[in-house]
């Protein structure tokens, strides 16, 4: 029986090294908010605020008292609740280098290669490669780099000279300058070395010392033999106290604040109280789901749990029929442990966890998933989520349990979901663990999606498929889509009329058809595209067909596939990022202090690096500053009928709200050029996004929250104009067309040689 724990109302953490030890702490703050706000530490940057663009990556550390091990990993600080960061160190970008005293080889390589140009992500990138450099022994490959920048993005530069600097790190690199070592310096294709080739269509060919033998050209913008190395040893060390006492991670945390009360119980039978005290109770652990909630829709989570330190919910454990993961075990650590479950048993037996771990590469960014669990991807029950068709498919089941009913275990089946992220498990429940099992020898499994994107986007269409074979004979069939429905779907009625039939063409054109007929999409379904979503859910098992049919064949069967279609399976393959870039040189007669054409890093590419530069955003606050948020439309073409803004304005820290009514008309205008738009639309809306008001608060958290309670009714207008089409039928046309005429063009053209037209 474990002993009572020790109850704590004190938030006690690490950052860079420096011991913070907090009572006075909202559980609604994040990570970011505390370290821009309370500590002062502005390098971590606030960017999209849902954990997409990675401008607010930090690293965490923790020491895994199972494994005996510290680990480190790269978090979205936006997201990541302040209070999850009990027991824990925490390091920014300003606490690895600093132009005041010296840059950590991170910093100086993207500085250097011109990595950051705006500067604004640059923070986030540094503590990306920075994390993961601190987190694999040896070198990184360019596959682990790839990976790292998957929840990174950067407007400016493309990547191209992110990657350049960083390749530095990697094995590849090493490798590179091994052989370069080894010829000398002579480029190890010898007499097929690009330079010695003639130019091809129109193109040069290319080498670092000139092209086609001409050197007046230049292809490297920066010199790796003036970075520093990087000594992995000189870094600093993980704090003793959290690594030698277990203290703060046997504390049961209670923190109170204004709106929610933080909970962190260190027990199962403690959980199961909770959730009996709090059936409404939100049990959270990346916070990626809940942290979007109540900062864009405003939700208000007056009890939330983090459940990280049960053992029940946080430990993997190989099984007869499969693995079972805890409820709160990352999504990181359980694509860990299936890997070496794919490396130690036959292939046969993994194909369900290899469709996991394949389906997590293009799971959200690496920060997500570093804190994501999988409990919360099945409990949230979105509709498109990437990893609950598989789920489904593969019949995998959970463990509940409550203190009043017990334990009970339910099959991800047709009727586990109830409606939009709506499912079976009652609300004084806790889901223990998921089941995910072994497959057999005859059968066959395999997971697609369909986003718009490669890496960190979320499913236009996913699918997965488990197909169980006696010979050609189909004997168990499941095929479940996400997005498709409110909720992940089975297609049971498909898999009803195909079991019995032969893995062959005829069977699959008529799969087609049952497919349709049984996932429809109203014209107005949420999501839109839904001629492209009804053919993702045919092309998706067309895929599976062929890859099933090619294993077959392979076996010795025959399974017609014309040789058009052989190509149909392939997923998606990356190749290693290549890139070139080429420049005159300057001549030598140019003067030393004329800056054009020479490869130059910026002035301000060190602090940016170091998350020195100071943003507007940085600026602290002066006594009695002000934040102002925009009230803007939600229709596209509506009559205001009233505005109610006393819920908002009784909001504490609420100053004024402000609209038409307190701007003279002749003052509320605006315009680039022509001053035809009001500041504060006064009595029609043509668009949504227009500015009706705004909220005048203490400070950015209050204004926003403000913003959301002002009441604004509308009369809906027409024409609804939402296309060019929309536009043309109704006749609306813009009348005034404002010209820059100089001169007579027609007489221009008569005298011309040529007139290229089109």
């Amino acid at each position: 029986m474990k002993d009572t724990p020790q109850e704590s109302d004190t938030l006690i953490f690490f950052v860079n090294g420096v011991k913070v030890v907090d009572k006075d702490v909202d559980p609604e703050w994040t990570l970011l908010f505390y370290l821009r706000s309370k500590l002062r530490l502005c390098g971590t940057k606030l960017g999209c605020a849902e954990g997409g663009c990675g401008a607010c990556t930090v690293m965490v550390s923790k020491y895994d008292r199972k494994r005996q091990k510290i680990l480190h990993y790269a978090v979205n600080a936006c997201l990541a609740p302040v209070c999850s960061m009990h027991g824990l160190a925490v390091t920014t970008v300003e606490g690895i280098g600093s132009t005041k005293t010296r840059l950590h080889p991170v910093q100086e390589r993207i500085a250097k290669a011109h990595g950051s140009q705006c500067g604004f992500c640059t923070p986030g990138i540094v503590m990306s490669m920075y994390s993961l450099l601190r987190s694999i022994p040896g070198k990184p490959t360019m596959d682990d780099l790839e990976i790292a920048f998957q929840g990174n993005l950067c407007r400016c530069t493309g990547y191209r000279p992110i990657i350049e600097g960083f390749k530095t790190f990697t094995e590849e690199w090493e490798q590179t300058q091994r052989l370069s070592g080894q010829n000398n310096g002579v480029c190890g294709m010898g007499e097929n070395c690009c330079k010695n080739k003639p130019a091809q269509n129109g193109t040069n060919g290319i080498c670092s010392n000139g092209i086609n033998g001409t050197h007046d050209t230049e292809d490297k913008l920066f010199e790796p033999s003036s970075f520093r190395p990087f000594d992995p040893s000189q870094e600093p060390i993980f704090p003793p106290e959290l690594q030698v006492s277990r203290t703060l991670d046997d504390q049961y945390l209670i923190i109170k604040g204004p709106r929610a009360t933080w909970l962190r119980p260190t027990s199962l039978d403690e959980l199961l109280a909770l959730k009996t005290k709090f059936p409404q109770a939100k049990i959270i652990n990346g916070n990626t789901e809940v942290g979007v909630e109540v900062k864009f829709k405003n939700f208000v989570y007056p009890t939330l749990i983090l459940p990280n330190q049960i053992s029940e919910l946080t430990s993997i454990s190989v099984k007869e029929m499969g693995v079972c993961v805890g409820a709160a075990v990352t999504l990181t650590d359980m694509e860990t442990a299936l890997k070496h479950q794919i490396a130690s048993e036959p292939k046969f037996k993994t194909r369900v966890f290899q469709e996991v771990v394949s389906m997590l590469h293009w799971f959200a960014g690496k920060q997500i998933r570093n804190v994501g669990a999988v409990g919360g991807n099945i409990m949230t029950g979105s509709p498109i989520s990437d990893l609950n068709p598989i789920f489904m498919a593969a019949g995998c089941t959970l463990d509940l349990r409550s203190k009043a009913g017990g334990s009970r275990t339910v099959t991800m089946d047709k009727n586990f979901w109830t409606g939009y992220r709506r499912n079976i498990v009652n609300q004084d429940e806790i889901l223990v663990a998921i089941n995910i099992p072994y497959t057999s020898n005859n059968q066959y499994f395999k997971a697609y999606k369909q986003a718009k994107r490669r890496d960190d986007d979320i499913a236009i269409v996913n699918a997965a498929f488990s197909l169980t074979l006696s010979g050609l004979k189909i004997e168990k069939l499941t095929m479940s889509y996400g997005g498709m429905a409110p909720t992940t779907v089975i297609a049971h009625k498909t898999a009803a009329q195909l079991l019995g039939r032969d893995w062959t063409a005829e069977m699959l054109n008529d799969a087609y058809k049952l497919l349709l007929e049984e996932m429809p999409l109203d014209p107005g379904a949420p999501g839109g595209m839904i001629t492209f979503r009804r053919s993702l859910t045919l092309s998706m098992f067309f895929k599976f067909f062929l890859e099933v049919g090619q294993s077959l064949n392979a076996n010795g069967a025959k399974v017609d596939i014309p040789n058009t279609h052989l190509s149909g399976k392939d997923g998606f393959h990356t190749l290693p990022p290549k890139s070139s870039q080429y420049f005159t040189k300057v001549p030598n007669s140019q003067e030393k202090h004329d800056m054009v054409g020479r490869p130059k890093l910026h002035q301000s590419a060190f602090k940016q690096a170091a998350g020195e530069a100071v943003y507007l955003d940085d600026i602290p606050k002066i006594e009695g500053e002000l934040y102002l948020s925009l009230v803007v439309s939600t229709r596209s073409h509506a009559k205001i009928l009233s505005i109610d803004a006393s819920e908002a304005l009784a909001l504490p820290g609420v100053e004024a709200f402000l609209c038409h009514k307190d701007i003279p008309d002749e003052q509320n205008v605006c315009g680039p050029i022509v001053h035809d738009e009001q500041v504060f639309v006064k009595e029609k809306v043509t668009s949504q996004g227009q500015t009706i008001g705004c909220i005048v608060a203490v400070d950015q958290q209050t204004a926003q929250r403000a913003n959301k309670l002002v009441k604004i009714t509308y009369e809906d207008l027409k024409p609804l104009i939402i296309t060019i089409e929309d536009a043309i039928k109704a006749e609306s046309y813009f009348e005034d067309v404002r010209t820059i005429k100089s001169g007579d063009t027609e007489a221009a053209f008569k005298t011309c040689d040529h007139i290229l037209e089109g």
